[in-house]
C-alpha cells in the first residue's frame, strides 16, 4: 500500500510507522509516471512495483530455486564481522526499502541482548503494509528491540532519516542495481554528505555473472516473475485511475551486455488504448511496444571501489560467496 494522502502516525505494536509520502504527494507520482509512458521508450519506476500484492510477489520471488540473489546474500550476511561493523554503543541501523524481516533478522540474531539494548532500528520502505508486517515480526522476535518505521521515497526523502545518533545504513538485495550507474554513485554520494564519521554503509551488489544464470534468474519456470512485472499495472491503475489490462502485456527480461544489466519489459501483446484522466489524451501501444519497468546492472570490484571513491567514502571491506556472484561492501565515513 502506497498512501500519498494524509501524513499520520501508526501505532504498529510498542512502535510507530510515521508516513511521510504525503510530502511528495499523490500529484507528483502520477505526473512522475505520465512523464514516463510519454517517454520514448516508454518506462516505468520500479518503485511502484512494491504494493501489498507486489511485495507479496517478490517474497515468494526470493525463495525460488533460480532467485540465487537472496539466499546467497543471506549466506554472506551470516558470516560478517558484526563487531567490527556495529561496534559498542548507541547506534541506529537504518535499512533503506527494507521490504520483509528476513534479512535484517539474520543481523539482529547474532547480537547479544546487551547489544541490542543500545540498537535502535530504522527501516524505510515506500509501503506501509511491508513495515507492519515486518515490524510485527521483528518485535515479537526482539519485543525489547527500539524500532521505528519510516514510509517513504528513500530517493527523494533521505532528509527524513535522523542523523544525531551513529548509524550503520543498509542498502541490501540488489536496489543499488536499480538505478542507473551515475544515479547510484550520486545517491551514494548524497547520503555519504549526510554520515558523521565513523558512521558505516552496508551495500549489496550482484556481480557479473553468465548471462544464462542472469536471464534464468528473472524468467522462472513459475512464473512469478512475470506476475510481479505486470502487478505494476494494477498499481498505476490505483494511482493514477488509469485501466491498464495486465493480460495485453508479456513479460520480458533480458541481459544486456553493453549495459551490463538486466532489463525488464512488458511487450503489448495486441494494440493497447489505455484511458487515464490525468492524460489529456489516451494512450495508444502498438503491438510489440514495450514498458522498460526495471533495471539490475550487474558490478565488478572495480565498479564496487568506484562507488565508495566518488562518494568519498572508505571501502572498508568486500564480503562475497566462494562464486562471487554476490557482494556486501562496507564502507566506512572517515572525516
Amino acid at each position: 500500500m502506497m498512501d500519498y494522502s494524509t501524513k499520520d502516525t501508526t501505532v504498529c505494536g510498542s512502535s510507530t510507522i510515521v508516513n511521510h509520502l504525503p510530502e511528495i504527494g499523490l500529484q507528483k507520482a502520477v505526473s512522475e509516471i505520465v512523464d514516463g509512458l510519454l517517454a520514448c521508450p516508454k518506462r516505468m519506476s520500479c518503485k511502484y512495483f512494491y504494493d501489498t500484492e507486489g511485495s507479496k510477489l517478490f517474497n515468494e520471488i526470493t525463495r525460488l530455486p533460480e532467485y540465487y540473489p537472496a539466499r546467497t546474500e543471506k549466506e554472506i550476511l551470516r558470516k560478517l564481522p558484526l563487531k567490527n561493523l556495529i561496534g559498542s554503543g548507541d547506534i541506529d541501523i537504518t535499512e533503506l526499502g527494507s521490504g520483509n524481516h528476513a534479512k535484517i533478522t539474520i543481523i539482529l540474531d547474532r547480537l547479544s541482548s546487551e547489544q541490542l539494548s543500545h540498537i535502535r532500528y530504522l527501516p524505510v520502505d515506500i509501503s506501509r503494509s511491508s513495515l507492519e508486517t515486518s515490524i510485527r515480526a521483528i518485535t515479537g522476535r526482539f519485543p525489547g528491540l527500539s524500532i521505528q518505521g519510516i514510509t517513504a521515497d528513500y530517493y527523494h526523502q533521505m532528509h527524513l532519516i535522523p542523523g544525531e545518533r551513529k548509524k550503520l545504513l543498509c542498502f541490501l538485495g540488489s536496489t543499488i542495481g536499480n538505478l542507473d550507474r551515475d544515479d547510484a554513485m550520486s545517491f551514494v554520494r548524497n547520503i555519504a554528505e549526510s554520515m558523521q564519521p565513523g558512521d558505516g554503509f552496508l551495500i549489496g551488489f550482484d556481480r557479473l555473472k553468465s548471462a544464462a544464470l542472469l536471464e534464468s534468474a528473472y524468467n522462472d519456470r513459475q512464473g512469478l516473475t512475470a506476475r510481479f512485472n505486470k502487478n505494476i499495472l494494477c498499481v498505476v491503475n490505483r494511482l493514477m485511475q488509469s485501466d491498464f489490462d495486465p493480460e495485453d502485456f508479456e513479460h520480458r527480461a533480458f541481459y544486456n551486455p553493453e549495459q551490463r544489466r538486466i532489463e525488464m519489459h512488458l511487450e503489448a501483446k495486441r494494440a493497447v488504448h489505455v484511458k487515464c484522466p490525468s492524460m489529456a489524451i489516451p494512450l495508444d501501444l502498438q503491438k510489440g511496444e514495450t514498458i522498460h519497468t526495471e533495471n539490475s546492472h550487474k558490478f565488478d570490484v572495480n565498479d564496487i571501489q568506484t562507488v565508495g571513491e566518488h562518494a568519498g567514502l572508505s571501502l572498508y571491506r568486500i564480503f562475497s560467496d566462494k562464486n562471487e556472484w554476490f557482494s556486501l561492501a562496507y564502507y566506512k565515513k572517515m572525516s
